[in-house]
């Protein structure tokens, strides 16, 4: 007897004219005949990771033994059991399955990436049938969560998945959303969970998937279209797709299909994995205590120490070399900037939030990476917001306020808007995405109306961004104008409710005089007042008189009272509570032209604060002198 493993293959299943199966063979010499042991991906119409197809040939004029062989999977024939068994004998039948199971072993990985590819671009729109027990139902039924508050612990239950004629039967659940999560007797969304062991079996290769209820995306677009141009230009993203869903019989409709943070992805864009993933998703700096999704060592947070530390360097002439030992600038450098292209407003570098860094040990550096892809083009902003943001993430303003990384910023936005981010690229690859849901929604005249209708409003946000970043591009913006005093002063101020949305905004004039008031809410909170202004690199400081009423006395110590400071800093150190105007004033240095958000704020949920507004104006200071050798 002599067995031999052929290369994997291409071939049609067990008759003429049927379904492609991707196969290793393995074939077997004895008694004279040879016969054929393939290990199939797909066959008898379905796919089965571990179905075998068995063949048995004599030469010219000899018998031939055809099956597919699926432990578990109604319909399959088990005549290898007894005729093949009797041909080949138990040996035979048990090393070729063995070396079948150690060559899909070496290739899981690859397989996996393959597999789910059909979920990813490969025009498969699954139909998710959710089957959770009465039990597990309270349980999740029982899980709530309110916009603004901490995040309570997720708890998973135990679900049946059916899709696609196959059947899931060791899969654990859990809600999921910030302010898109929805009860679970509305449109909720998940994470679903296949665990390995009894009856585990990957999802389309996948170990993890959300399925999102797009609650903030009518398009049901947004995140795929991101995700994919982002994976195109090197920056590593889970992919997304689109499932129809229902839930114990209860059809919730289309959803967006993402894939799940965890090794398996990391694998496919790294070669060493055993640093550490840091969740930045529900909102938190990097100077923050992230939670760790994945790592070898999660409590060694010297990584992240280290990107902080040279984000914070000073003076800004040496802080691009540091960042550059810690950060991978260029993919940074891309991420930052379609967040700005897309106005992905509620991302990393505009909000220090939605996003994920992972300590690529093999280079040594972090890698930024996307998340909450849900609101781009203008959704909730203007599609004709300026590209150029003031920055609120840490590693984003600090590198964009050197010399250097703002240049490069700066080119960056260029060659992606006039090369692969134009308005027809993109729009082109929203419409390959698009094209299969389509056809999943064919069957439903109402819901394929709805989703044409949100694909051509779209497609008109993302024509009107690019037409004003195009416009942008083409604009050399000034920096403001200072007397020859050395003297801005700042009018057009716009109220801003800070996180709770409590506080109030109001414009009062007093004995002729305008001032800005701020009152506080039921809650700790905060308000403020901002205006947005290029300036040319320099020092400057910012002045202003404002005075506070009703604030408890030693609000200092919880946080209350009034300051001013500009968008990105968060220190205190200025708060101040006077019954009196009072002077306030915060220093600042720009290394390069930068657009500054400048803010008059009230802190506390008692009281108010008032700022004098012909008060509130900028001094331009001569620049530092040289420190002497």
């Amino acid at each position: 007897m002599a067995i031999e493993a052929l290369p994997a293959s291409t071939d049609r299943g067990p008759l003429a004219g049927g379904p492609r199966v991707d196969h290793f063979i393995f074939r077997t010499t004895t008694f004279g005949a040879t016969h054929r042991i393939t290990s199939h991906t797909a066959c008898c119409g379905e796919r089965h990771p571990r179905a075998l197809y068995v063949g048995s040939s004599r030469g010219l004029g000899g018998t031939s033994l055809n099956s597919c062989v699926t432990p578990g999977v109604p319909g399959a024939s088990w005549i290898a059991g007894n005729r093949l068994i009797n041909l080949l004998g138990k040996r035979v039948v048990l090393a070729c399955l063995g070396v079948a199971l150690a060559v899909t072993a070496v290739r899981g990985g690859p397989a996996a990436a393959n597999e789910s590819a059909a979920v990813f671009g490969g025009g498969l729109v699954p139909k998710i049938e959710i089957e959770v027990a009465a039990p597990g139902m309270k349980v999740l039924r029982d899980y709530h969560q309110q916009n603004g508050a901490p995040r309570p612990e997720r708890v998973d239950v135990p679900a049946v998945i059916r899709e696609g004629g196959r059947l899931y039967t060791n899969v654990l659940i859990h809600l999921k959303g910030s302010w898109s999560f929805q009860p679970v007797d509305r449109k909720p969304s998940f994470t679903l969970k296949f665990e390995k062991g009894s009856g585990g079996e990957r999802f389309h290769g996948l170990e993890k998937i959300h399925l999102n209820n797009s609650a903030q995306d009518p398009t049901f677009l947004c995140e795929a279209v991101m995700r994919s141009l982002l994976n195109d230009l090197g920056v590593p993203s889970p992919r997304a797709g689109h499932a129809l869903v229902s839930l114990n019989g209860r059809p919730l409709g289309l959803y967006v299909l993402v894939e799940g943070w965890n090794k398996q992805f990391l694998k496919r864009h790294f070669a060493v994995t055993s640093g550490n993933l840091y969740d930045g998703g529900s909102g938190g700096d990097v100077t923050k205590a992230l939670k760790v999704d994945s790592g070898d060592d999660p409590e060694d947070r010297s990584d992240l120490k280290a990107l902080v530390q040279a984000a914070q360097e000073k003076p800004a002439s040496a802080r691009f070399a540091r960042l550059a030992e810690v950060l991978d600038i260029d993919r940074f450098l891309t991420f930052i900037a379609t967040e700005s292209l897309f106005v992905h407003w509620d991302g990393y570098s505009l909000s220090a939030n939605n996003y994920r860094v992972f300590h690529d040990a093999g280079s040594g550096r972090m890698v930024f990476m996307p998340h909450g892809m849900d609101q781009l083009f203008g959704v909730s902003r203007s599609p004709e917001m300026p590209i150029h943001q003031p920055m609120k993430g840490l590693v984003a303003r600090s590198l964009v306020s050197t010399r250097e990384g703002k240049q490069r910023f700066d080119q960056r936005l260029q060659s992606l808007a006039t090369n692969q981010l134009r308005a027809d690229a993109v729009v082109a690859r929203m419409e390959q995405i698009a094209a299969p849901v389509r056809r999943a929604l064919a069957e439903d005249e109402k819901g394929l109306r709805s989703f044409n209708h949100q694909v051509r409003v779209l497609r008109g946000r993302i024509e009107a961004r690019m037409a004003s970043v195009a416009a942008q591009l083409g604009e050399a913006p000034r920096p403001a104008e200072f007397g020859v005093d050395g003297v801005l002063r700042l009018r057009g101020w716009e109220f801003r409710a800070g996180p709770a949305g409590a506080a109030t905004g109001e414009k009062q004039v007093n004995e002729g005089h305008e001032t800005l008031k701020v009152a506080g809410g039921a809650t700790t909170t905060a308000g403020s007042w901002r205006r947005r202004i290029l300036l040319a690199p320099g020092r400057y400081t910012f002045a202003a008189q404002a005075y506070t009423s009703g604030v408890p006395p030693g609000g200092e110590g919880v946080g209350s009272g009034v300051l001013v400071r500009r968008s990105g800093e968060r220190e205190t150190s200025g708060l101040k509570i006077s019954e009196d105007w009072s002077p306030l004033h915060y220093d600042f240095e720009l290394a390069v032209a930068e657009e500054v958000e400048l803010i008059c704020e009230f802190r506390g949920h008692e009281g108010a604060g008032y700022f004098y507004a012909d008060s509130l104006h900028l001094i331009r200071k001569p620049p530092a002198a040289p420190n002497p050798k």
